[in-house]
């Protein structure tokens, strides 16, 4: 597991660091521990690398993502589909589920795209000599 000293200074100069601060050290230890499970299963199940900042970002993104997402309670989902809602006083509602499912809502936006970096796409190259 990703040292919680290690988040801490991660988000010592992030802006929602006060967010993160917030929190028991017993909820940042266990959304620290899940967020790597979510990382490392996005990137196959390979054993993340604290060495690259890459990472780092990534765990503690995806961290923070899982305790604003259970303070916030999540989308309802039927059927792996997210249920969307709408009404109209007087005149009636309906019900209808989107094409987006429970994954695409499984990790957050901003360690998605170090999730990307750290797997080489896109908008990286990597040029071998040899």
């Amino acid at each position: 597991m990703l040292d919680p000293a290690k988040a801490d200074e991660y988000f010592a100069l992030h802006l929602k660091g006060p967010e993160w601060a917030k929190h028991s050290e017993d909820e940042r230890a266990a959304a620290l521990t899940m967020a790597e499970q979510d990382v490392s299963l996005e990137l196959g199940g390979s054993e993340l690398d604290y060495g690259s900042p890459l990472a780092v970002a990534a765990v503690c993104e995806q961290a923070l993502f899982l305790l604003e997402s259970s303070a916030a309670g999540t989308a309802q989902v039927m059927n792996g589909a997210l249920v969307s809602a709408e009404s109209v006083d007087g005149i009636g509602s309906r019900t209808y589920r989107t094409g987006l499912t429970e994954a695409d809502f499984a990790i957050g936006e901003r360690a998605r795209r170090f999730i990307e970096q750290l797997r080489g796409r896109p908008g990286t190259v990597k040029i071998n000599r040899g």
